[in-house]
């Protein structure tokens, strides 16, 4: 099935031709690149926003879910597991690509976190 989407938007129709023409590329590519970006913000935002409600209810969640992962969506703990594969599996079945965060209860907290191209990296970006 293919969706049409239309801009109504006079002036943002023009700034997608003319950076289509300046780039030497489709309008549909600028388009396409464009929204990968912002939805890839979103995604940031969300994790980051999922992070800080880990941080902040760590003391709670080391009390009820020790030596277990959670899964935070929306600032709540919406799912949790011993088995950090197993969770992930349940949550993308649950979420899909939503920005959900997985991360171990641990007295220590998040380790320092890192995006990489649409991964998280715990290795600290060595």
């Amino acid at each position: 099935m293919v969706s049409v989407i239309e801009l109504k938007e006079s002036a943002l129709v023009w700034q997608i031709e003319r950076l289509a023409e300046q780039t030497v590329q489709p309008v549909e590519a600028v388009l396409a690149t464009a929204v990968e970006t912002y939805l890839d913000q979103l995604d940031r935002d969300g994790i980051r926003a999922e992070t800080q409600a880990f941080r902040t209810i760590l003391d709670q969640l080391i009390a009820q879910y020790p030596g277990q992962h959670v899964a935070i969506y929306g600032r709540n703990v919406v799912d949790h597991d011993t088995d950090a594969a197993r969770l992930e599996y349940r949550v993308r079945q649950r979420f899909g690509l939503l920005p959900v965060l997985i991360a171990p209860v641990q007295p220590d907290g998040l380790q320092e976190l890192q995006w990489r191209g649409g991964r998280l990296d715990i290795s600290g970006g060595q």
